[in-house]
């Protein structure tokens, strides 16, 4: 019995030492070398354009930028006659943050959780920009506690590619209950991606109060669409 919990001991502490080397030793190249601040548009005709802060305050802004621990950040709104369009991109290096942990920021988890009330979803959804195809990304509707309905659409990017959403649930809790309740994406992610859960990542948001369906008929938002082409949102173009 002894030589039996000897070698299990041994493979366990191999195999752990091979998790601990994966996720925070092993070299991991960048493929986006650019800054968000960049691959937004600054201006466009007829739109007014601003930078909207994520929080209300340096203090709040850096109590966000600790739970998010991303590398870049931007939100930049753009809003005319009425139509408003916000883009949200955060960027994680590889090895900076785990993909339960970049993914499980998203409208389902944080609206939800600030009392949003998601009123109807759809996962994977196709779509094109005049002839140019869209990665698949997530649409999302939601009703706020003022009684306004916003749209989001949204990429969770892990090396480029889409992350699906289809397991994770509405409002997921912080802590420890939270990383409880995810368990089982992780395991669902080791299984397809391998040990290495600390890859590189971007989360792209649009979010209006127009539908996805609107916003891809009018020319302003198309154009808009087409520059992010950068951050890698269409099937013919890779973030760079």
């Amino acid at each position: 019995m002894r030589p039996l919990l000897y070698t299990a001991g041994v493979l366990l502490s191999l195999l752990l030492a091979l998790v601990l080397h994966v996720e925070f030793f092993a070299e991991r190249p960048r493929a986006f070398s650019g800054k968000l601040e960049d691959a937004i548009p600054r201006t466009l005709a007829g739109w007014q354009v601003q930078d909207i802060p994520l929080a209300d305050s340096a203090a709040g802004a850096l109590n966000i930028e600790g739970v998010l621990n991303y590398d870049q950040v931007v939100q930049r709104l753009f809003a005319k006659d009425g139509v408003q369009v916000m883009v949200y991109v955060a960027y994680w290096e590889p090895g900076k943050i785990s993909l339960i942990d970049a993914g499980s920021h998203n409208p389902d988890s944080c609206w939800v959780n600030s009392g949003c009330e998601r009123t109807n979803r759809a996962y994977g959804v196709a779509g094109k920009v005049g002839k140019r195809e869209l990665r698949p990304y997530e649409w999302g509707e939601y009703r706020t506690p003022a009684g306004a309905t916003l749209q989001a659409m949204f990429w969770h990017l892990v090396d480029g590619e889409p992350n699906r959403y289809e397991d994770q649930q509405v409002g997921w809790r912080e802590g420890v209950g939270g990383r409880i309740e995810r368990s089982k994406l992780v395991l669902q992610d080791i299984r397809t991606r391998g040990l290495n859960q600390r890859a590189e990542q971007m989360f792209v948001r649009l979010s209006s109060n127009k539908t996805p369906e609107q916003l891809l008929a009018d020319p302003d938002a198309r154009w808009l669409l087409d520059q992010l082409g950068k951050l890698g949102i269409f099937q013919d173009e890779s973030w760079r």
